[in-house]
């Protein structure tokens, strides 16, 4: 997104443009996620914030070895809300359901790796992160990723079957967010995070746990989708986050407030 472009559009107040903004990028991610042709993506050098929530809807990854990706939006003091949020809690459930396990472990993880602003120092961190997964790859050599990226298309293509939008998730509901919230305050480097950090953090976990619902509430990846959302406009409605913005545009860092 263009920051300055954002942070204009909060000191005018006009929420319903942001919303509008949003909406319109998830609705095209979710165009990627759902294509009835498989995508491939090739992700070289910085992947941050959007585009790597762009990357994670794609049917496979082909990262060049030195890409750096990450969900990076707490360091202006945004949330992922086009579908990164969401992408980690399905890829929690997924691997939960694989394992059959408690999903929240899980989520901690995601949490607290959005929640520091992790970004990978090369792909093959990504993989621990939980954005590459079984099928994608890393390619060492940096003139042949688009070559490999198209093979790799060509290869799906053949048997092919679009996915569907998924309908029926169980909800961790309003107790796991606690779970989180507390998990996140007991890790080794919890110091580090600001007041607003954690103001964050509750925004962030309410999505991951699916809202204010009864644990195994049917929800759907729509509904995640809302969730994302709402909680972005609510932090576009703090002053701390038009701070965190500000700064980044005049200094190129990180505001702790």
């Amino acid at each position: 997104a263009n920051l300055a472009i954002f942070a204009e559009a909060i000191e005018s107040g006009r929420f319903a443009d942001i919303e509008a903004y949003v909406k319109s990028f998830q609705d095209a991610v979710m165009a990627i996620k759902y294509s009835a042709i498989p995508v491939v993506v090739a992700p070289f050098g910085l992947a941050l914030g959007g585009s790597c929530e762009i990357v994670l809807h794609a049917d496979c990854i082909m990262a060049s070895a030195e890409t750096t990706m990450g969900l990076v939006e707490v360091s202006v003091g945004l949330i992922p809300a086009g579908g990164g949020t969401k992408e980690a809690v399905l890829r929690a459930m997924e691997v939960a359901s694989l394992y059959d396990t408690e999903s929240v472990p899980l989520l901690n993880k995601s949490l607290a790796t959005i929640i520091m602003a992790k970004a990978s120092s090369s792909a093959d961190e990504l993989f621990a992160m939980g954005y590459l997964r079984r099928g994608d790859s890393v390619i060492m050599a940096a003139d042949s990723l688009i070559a490999e990226a198209k093979q790799r298309a060509l290869a799906l293509a053949g048997s092919y079957r679009p996915q569907h939008p998924q309908q029926s998730l169980a909800a961790p509901g309003r107790t796991a967010r606690q779970d989180l919230l507390e998990r996140l305050r007991q890790r080794s480097d919890a110091g580090s995070l600001s007041e607003y950090d954690l103001i964050i953090a509750g925004e962030l976990a309410s999505v991951m746990t699916g809202g204010d619902v009864a644990a195994g509430t049917k929800i759907s990846e729509q509904h995640l989708l809302d969730l994302e959302r709402e909680a972005l406009l609510r932090l576009c409605g703090n002053s701390k986050t038009l701070e965190r913005m500000l700064h980044m545009l005049k200094t190129g860092k990180k505001l702790k407030n």
